[in-house]
């Protein structure tokens, strides 16, 4: 399978991008977002879930189980758990009430994971299925961001405030510390992810952004 990657600059989105993308998303005046993933010269796909789900299904990947009823498991667990590594919110809460509130909030989503996956994950592996899976595919880059950002973003003095693998220590999240470990170490994501560097770059230049307008 051979294909061709565009980077699109979402503060300066091209002409050409943002037809596509209405072309793409019927709903009038819808913000061009990425990805964007285009077939030949008729079909226009958008939306990360749907894009990684008609890539595996078009080329019979592994990544979707063979059986229907682990795929509902996959689709459920990318539903139910998707937003647990979610970390904007406790970026942008003040080290007070707010803070401690959305702290406990990320917890729980940690501890619904681990039970999650305690349930209903493989027995025989890391990973929610026997192998790497859409559900992994579709959390990845989430994972990538939550447990280098957040140790980076919300420590003193050198300390995390917030760590997402040493809080599965702290609550005996085995399985999910399991799970988030062979994500990060997988070199698919490796490789596709972006670098440490980069990532704590941009969030501090979209920190300094925010703390900028909010003074407005």
């Amino acid at each position: 399978m051979t294909y061709e990657t565009t980077l699109v600059d979402l503060k300066n989105k091209s002409p050409e991008f943002t037809s596509l993308y209405a072309q793409a998303n019927p709903i009038p005046d819808a913000r061009a977002k990425v990805p964007l993933l285009q077939i030949g010269d008729s079909t226009l796909i958008v939306e990360s879930l749907i894009v990684s789900e008609y890539v595996a299904e078009t080329y019979q990947s592994s990544l979707l189980p063979t059986s229907p009823e682990s795929r509902a498991t996959v689709r459920l667990f990318t539903e139910l758990c998707g937003s647990t590594f979610s970390y904007f919110s406790l970026l942008r809460s003040d080290k007070g009430t707010d803070f401690d509130t959305t702290l406990q909030t990320f917890r729980e989503g940690l501890v619904h994971a681990n039970a999650f996956l305690v349930q209903k994950g493989s027995q025989k592996g890391p990973f929610l299925s026997e192998d790497f899976s859409l559900a992994e595919c579709n959390i990845a880059p989430s994972v990538q961001r939550c447990c280098t950002i957040l140790p980076e973003f919300t420590g003193k003095n050198g300390t995390p405030l917030v760590d997402p693998l040493a809080i599965c220590d702290e609550l005996d999240l085995s399985r999910l510390k399991q799970w988030i470990e062979a994500v990060l170490s997988r070199p698919s994501v490796i490789k596709t992810g972006v670098s440490q560097k980069v990532m704590i770059k941009n969030t501090g230049s979209m920190l300094e952004r925010m703390a900028a307008m909010s003074k407005k």
